[in-house]
């Protein structure tokens, strides 16, 4: 390393040439940068029911539609309002990537007037045919087993219009084809030429999604121009998959510029303030923006995508390469006042050579913290875990050659006389000394109640949560939710019954049983099924089911718009299948998936008789529970190797193992403290708050080797633990407190960000960092003046 800092030090002209060029190649890629919020990223990569979901979508088509809610004051199918809902339908069709438009005007009514049993196979009544009773629609609007809670709201004011959007072919089979040759990755059983094939596949994908992407958010803008101009008669509300994986993208993207300009706005103001002067500010800002920017760059190159979880990649990024350059910042000027006269150059390169040992071990820690993220299965949490990876590597790399370059072409700096006992630093270590026993009572209690909070901690997370109740999005997703029939799907295929289902009545009765199961349950809404067409027709024959022979005159002669709204989507002859559509409420506060799953499992195996493998819960509630359930596998329950990862990187770091048990001790508490604190609180871990745990512990192993490294230097003069104690807190201390304080009030600004899981993770990441602060600021010192181990 010594001939490294000569050559970047002395041939400081070349130095930089080179970085500009490497800086700029990385930093020219960021037009390519791209965000996801796409279904992909709420998935299980490895999940068997993928392969199984993506083969029913295929069946029976997909289920990425929106929905309008269309909401009025008076009589819903008051003349005026229905050429008001046409005009909107006509213009709505206009949209180039509109495939269709279903509302009440073109759906087939089978009670308005009544139709007998003969009558449903021959005639089609509808609104926009003139030939529907409109009181009588009305009422059957409000009421049918097809319509009511579904299109139609039951009090008959709100009512849904449906789009289903044009897709690609070609975009959907190499998803597909993308799909299950993960699920055989998973499984090993590719060669080696089908794993390129893979990844080459995976690029193309990104490529198609990127592509679908960019042209669903010019519909969904264009669908919204068109609702604007029509809500001089009607409430409208924009909701649907394609519209919440946009919004989120809008939210994303508005996060990472503002916050970012925000965070690096406010970390100039606090480092103007503790260090007050012009260049102790600019360089650790320029460093920071510039190993930012870097890895936005690289990611771009990469053609890696970021999604909500790795969102706040550019705050963590700016804040992690902030700590880097403050302690070098911290340490040369504690070396320029400890010696003033020591050469310019010199004075450089003892800084780069004291704090070369601590920083790349903080790095090596770090990137063992978020390498716990590699094991999630989940691939935007994997990716998350690489990204942070690199971008601390990056960090520590630009740091360490950014930082003498631009030193050596600035004059040295005058360092004005300054008081290293910081007030605060001072009066932790004078705490320590004093109340160190009641600390570690203090300690106790603290771990005993984070014990509790975590045995409360779940994943039941609801997506409406996701945002502010005065978001559109949330106003609409709480409107369809509670006046149309609920918001998630869940589906329920039953394998080979469609022939039978036509001549087996007590199979027919079965299904009926389920069906009236599904219905009565507080978390469902509505709820299709065939058994919706028996209910139709029992209305249409005296509230008796028509027995197998009139059943398949039925199913041979009814009408086709009356076919694919009440049995294509829910029985397939080609593969044999029978389909439930359930909806569910997620406004429900009790919804807990993974347990509702169990319990209607239970119900169609125990209490109706079916063979589990007979039948597959599927759809985007069970792959979304699936990876939820996944991740608190695979993260909580592997946080002790990640410590353990850790305890042995400190072994070979302090050479000792006293010292690191000592060190690991107080850096478990961030992680279980946060924790705790959201289990308290009843505050479920998703994708966004489980990368805190990795955070926090990234962060609190920093701080040790920064203050361990030091007070095995400082113990070298006098060989005693308390005045080593209180030397370190007045020098790293100071690093500590200035590079955490910073961090903290960096990452507090995105509270007042839309999204609540960028808030959560915000909030909780800086008391992560005040915790970790503090630990080791109090127990650690205390625990090596108790047990005094060699150093």
């Amino acid at each position: 390393m010594k001939y490294f800092y000569n050559f970047v030090l002395k041939k400081s002209g070349y130095s930089i040439v080179l970085l500009l060029f490497v800086l700029g190649f990385f930093i020219l890629q960021i037009p390519n940068f791209q965000l996801d919020a796409s279904s992909d990223s709420l998935v299980l990569e490895g999940d068997n029911n993928l392969r199984y979901y993506e083969n029913i979508k295929k069946n029976y088509g997909s289920d990425d539609y929106l929905i309008i809610s269309y909401q009025v004051k008076d009589n819903l199918l008051a003349p005026e309002q229905l050429e008001h809902l046409a005009r909107f339908r006509k213009d709505l069709k206009t949209v180039d990537q509109v495939k269709a438009v279903t509302t009440i005007l073109d759906v087939p009514l089978f009670q308005s007037p009544p139709l007998s049993l003969t009558e449903l196979a021959s005639k089609n009544i509808s609104i926009d045919n003139g030939n529907a009773n409109l009181v009588l629609a009305l009422e059957e609007f409000k009421t049918s087993p097809l319509y009511a809670d579904n299109l139609v709201s039951k009090d008959g004011k709100t009512s849904a219009i449906l789009i289903t959007l044009k897709g690609n072919e070609v975009f959907a089979q190499r998803r597909q084809k993308r799909n299950t040759m993960r699920i055989q990755r998973a499984n090993n059983e590719l060669s080696t030429e089908e794993l390129t094939q893979l990844i080459s596949l995976e690029k193309q994908v990104l490529q198609d999604a990127t592509t679908q992407s960019d042209l669903q958010a010019k519909t969904i803008a264009e669908i919204r121009t068109t609702i604007g101009k029509y809500r001089d008669k009607a409430g409208l509300f924009l909701g649907g998959l394609p519209m919440i994986t946009t919004d989120i993208i809008s939210y994303i993207s508005s996060d990472l510029v503002v916050f970012s300009i925000a965070v690096i706005g406010l970390m100039t103001l606090i480092l103007a303030f503790i260090f007050k002067g012009i260049r102790w500010v600019l360089i650790p800002i320029g460093i920071s923006i510039t190993g930012a920017l870097t890895m936005t760059g690289v990611l771009a190159f990469l053609g890696w995508k970021v999604t909500v979880i790795s969102s706040n990649f550019f705050s963590l990024l700016l804040v992690m390469t902030l700590s880097v350059t403050i302690h070098l910042v911290v340490r040369y000027r504690e070396l320029a006042q400890n010696d003033p006269d020591l050469d310019y150059i010199t004075l450089i390169k003892t800084t780069l050579e004291q704090m070369l040992k601590p920083c790349l071990f903080t790095t090596l820690t770090t990137i063992a913290a978020f390498g716990s993220l590699l094991i999630s299965g989940i691939r935007p949490v994997i990716d998350f875990g690489w990204m942070m990876s690199i971008g601390v590597t990056i960090a520590l790399v630009l740091s360490f050659i950014i930082f003498p370059i631009i030193m050596s072409f600035l004059p040295k700096a005058k360092i004005q006389t300054f008081n290293t006992e910081l007030g605060i630093t001072n009066s932790l270590a004078s705490f320590t000394e004093k109340f160190g026993n009641h600390l570690l009572i203090v300690l106790v209690l603290f771990i005993g109640i984070s014990a509790v909070g975590i045995s409360k901690l779940s994943v039941e997370n609801r997506f409406i949560d996701y945002f502010k109740e005065s978001t559109e999005i949330n106003q609409g997703l709480t409107l369809i939710d509670k006046k149309l029939g609920g918001t998630i799907p869940l589906e329920i295929v039953f394998d080979d019954l469609a022939e039978d289902y036509w001549y087996d009545e007590d199979l027919r009765v079965d299904i009926h049983k389920i069906h009236q199961y599904l219905d009565s349950l507080n978390e469902t809404g509505k709820v299709l099924s065939i058994d919706t067409l028996m209910q139709i027709l029992a209305q249409a024959n005296d509230n008796t089911l028509p027995n197998g022979f009139f059943l398949n005159i039925i199913k041979n002669q009814i009408s086709g718009a009356a076919r694919t709204q009440i049995i294509d989507p829910y029985l397939s002859e080609d593969s044999g299948q029978l389909r439930m559509v359930i909806r569910i409420r997620e406004t429900n506060t009790e919804l807990k998936r993974a347990a509702l799953i169990e319990k209607i499992e239970h119900f169609i195996s125990k209490d109706i008789g079916f063979k589990k493998d007979t039948f597959h819960t599927t759809g985007m509630l069970v792959l979304y529970n699936n990876m939820l359930q996944s991740l608190f596998d695979s993260q909580i329950k592997t946080i002790a190797v990640v410590f353990a990862m850790i305890f042995i990187m400190f072994l070979f770091i302090f050479k000792s193992f006293t010292l690191s048990l000592l060190a690991i001790i107080p850096n478990m508490l961030p992680s279980l403290f946060i924790l705790g604190i959201m289990g308290l609180m009843n505050i479920p871990l998703d994708l966004m708050t489980i990368t805190i745990s990795a955070i926090a512990i990234g962060i609190g192993v920093d701080n040790a080797i920064h203050y361990i490294h030091r007070f095995q230097e400082e113990f070298q003069k006098d060989k005693d633990y308390l005045a080593t104690m209180y030397r370190s807190h007045n020098s790293i201390g100071l690093a500590m407190f200035y590079t955490s304080i910073t961090v903290t009030l960096g990452f507090l600004i995105l509270a007042l960000s839309n999204f609540i899981p960028s808030i959560y993770f915000g909030v909780f990441t800086a008391i992560a960092m005040i915790s970790a602060l503090l630990a080791n600021l109090t127990l650690l010192p205390k625990l090596i003046l108790m047990v005094k181990p060699k150093i």
